[in-house]
């Protein structure tokens, strides 16, 4: 099945985004700290006045009852538009040097994939805690043989959402001509190229170092060296 056959469109209103044709030269991978339901990210962003947003959502393990399934993907926007999903201020830019974009540009030239992952767990007598006090069941937990970030446990991403995401992630390379060979573990830190506009496949801890998204777990890197 083609991944055109897999987006399900939930288009956002046009004042939750940008609809301002851009050209692309970077692909952004995130995950969004939260839970695995993608129409919830959805609404949040609708919620808000703040135009904050990524084209794509890739939903994880669906709840009882749940709408969606693993690996769904939800589509906001158009990837030819754009929304803030970089939040890049004057700290976060330096590293590029005087050859830095601004955080408008990057914006503008970039396309965003949110995965739906809470991202950094801490193991406690009750279970691996999340960040805002939730538990996350066993079989969803990866162990780093190094730790990132200070953390040693992590939320999985799912194969389903892993698999999607390489569709979609070479489906947006083609379309738009944006090279996504694999450049390395570096993009799982501050890569001034990439805050120079340099073409390719990041992060969002490219460019940020106060963020975990996304996280090199094995499976991670197995999929972004099949590209």
């Amino acid at each position: 099945m083609s991944v055109l056959n897999k987006i399900i469109s939930v288009p956002l209103a046009a004042d939750q985004y940008f609809p301002e044709e851009t050209k692309k030269t970077q692909i952004y991978v995130h995950h969004t700290a939260g839970s695995s339901d993608p129409y919830g990210v959805f609404k949040w962003w609708a919620s808000t006045p703040d135009r904050i947003a990524t084209s794509f959502i890739i939903g994880g393990v669906p709840t009882k009852g749940a709408n969606w399934k693993d690996g769904d993907i939800i589509q906001c926007f158009s990837s030819k538009h754009w929304g803030w999903h970089l939040g890049l201020k004057a700290a976060h830019l330096a590293p590029g040097g005087q050859k830095a974009k601004t955080n408008t540009e990057l914006n503008k030239m970039s396309i965003g994939i949110e995965i739906c992952n809470w991202g950094q767990l801490t193991k406690t007598p009750k279970g691996f805690k999340n960040y805002a006090g939730g538990i996350v069941s066993d079989k969803e937990v990866v162990e780093l043989t190094t730790p990132f970030k200070g953390f040693k446990y992590y939320h999985r991403y799912t194969q389903a959402q892993l698999d999607n995401t390489a569709e979609l992630i070479t489906f947006l390379g083609d379309r738009w001509q944006i090279p996504v060979k694999y450049l390395g573990d570096r993009i799982f830190g501050i890569c001034p190229d990439a805050l120079q506009g340099a073409s390719g496949l990041y992060t969002h801890v490219s460019v940020r170092p106060d963020k975990w998204d996304v996280v090199p777990q094995p499976d991670m890197i197995a999929m972004l060296k099949s590209l």
